[in-house]
């Protein structure tokens, strides 16, 4: 969809994303004019899907673990080598632009845009089917068009660090860029439709943060930030369903019911070889059935037991004022 010398671009960090690369890039070839994919070690058909489609650009990720920020900025590495005008899209492989987007007045604001604009974003996260979502959170910044001489990467780097959880685009101090909200535009998020890959990837990210923590978080801090309270799941009207099954019209509800995110359990396996399992033993993941298949059942002290209990039982009333009470007691302790 290159215009008057603009490009389009969306990057994409990838590792075993064969459940939904296929649709991913079969949408996203429909409107972008390059997509950079950084795969790292990907094992299941991820690399053989990528080279089917003519505006991917694959480049290699060598981490041997995870870290969010180091793949995004391997990818502004590829983008700065791209002359010209560009916007580029920080798209992760189950995240799609809303049905008809393309129609929008947001989408008219973006590619008319003029350069150090960033465009902010809201999720549209469907909740175990393609009816159902979470409720919406607030604006993301996950798009942006910069100066064709700025270094993007340099700009990434020099402030986001974090291997999960990172920024998604350089967000540049507001005297040097403009923030656009784009309301009639939703990144789709299909990752909340399997439940057993959405644990799989919770446990496995509450490992790796911790892992990866110099100042290490108490127990109750990992478990309020990963176990929030039961959501409030809201029905989409009919007309609202967003399939995003691409040209070939892929069913995508098959190709999520498929994958249990099983590739999660490996990452988890592979960090408990290296550090052991007692580091992480404050973690609430230890009833995961697919650890316990790979032999991982350690026997918990007490007091992580009752913590555990008491976090599980207070998990939808983390407002109430004892509890945060209690919470903050707790902290200091474990």
């Amino acid at each position: 969809m290159e215009m008057s010398g603009l490009k389009i671009i969306v990057i994409t960090p990838i590792r075993n994303e064969v459940w939904v690369l296929d649709a991913f890039l079969s949408c996203a070839s429909s409107w972008a004019d390059c997509i950079i994919l950084a795969d790292q070690h990907s094992t299941d058909g991820s690399r053989e899907i990528a080279a089917k489609y003519e505006k991917v650009i694959l480049v290699d990720n060598d981490a041997p673990e995870m870290n969010q920020a180091a793949a995004r900025l391997l990818l502004f590495q590829e983008v700065d080598k791209i002359e010209g005008d560009k916007i580029v899209f920080a798209l992760d492989a189950d995240e799609f632009l809303s049905e008809g987007f393309e129609k929008t007045e947001g989408w008219q604001r973006i590619v008319n845009s003029k350069p150090n604009e960033i465009f902010c974003f809201k999720w549209l996260n469907l909740y175990g089917d393609y009816g159902h979502a979470l409720p919406e959170s607030g604006f993301m910044e996950w798009a942006c068009h910069f100066e064709p001489t700025m270094r993007i990467a340099e700009e990434y780097d020099s402030f986001e660090r974090r291997a999960v959880h990172e920024m998604r685009v350089p967000c540049l101090p507001i005297d040097r860029a403009e923030y656009i909200m784009i309301p009639d535009i939703r990144f789709v998020h299909l990752s909340f439709i399997n439940p057993t890959r959405t644990r799989n990837k919770q446990d496995f990210y509450e490992v790796s943060t911790l892992a990866k923590l110099t100042n290490q978080k108490s127990a109750v801090t990992m478990f309020r930030t990963y176990h929030r309270p039961s959501p409030k799941v809201r029905p989409l009207e009919k007309d609202a369903v967003l399939y995003c099954k691409g040209k070939q019209g892929y069913n995508a509800m098959q190709l999520v019911s498929e994958d249990d995110g099983q590739y999660y359990i490996g990452e988890m396996l592979t960090i408990f070889q290296r550090d052991g399992v007692e580091k992480y033993l404050k973690l609430d993941i230890w009833d995961n059935p697919y650890l316990k298949a790979a032999g991982i059942n350690p026997k918990l002290p007490l007091r992580y037991r009752l913590l555990h209990w008491y976090l599980r039982k207070t998990q939808n009333a983390t407002e109430n004022k004892m509890v945060k009470a209690i919470d903050k007691i707790l902290k200091q302790f474990c």
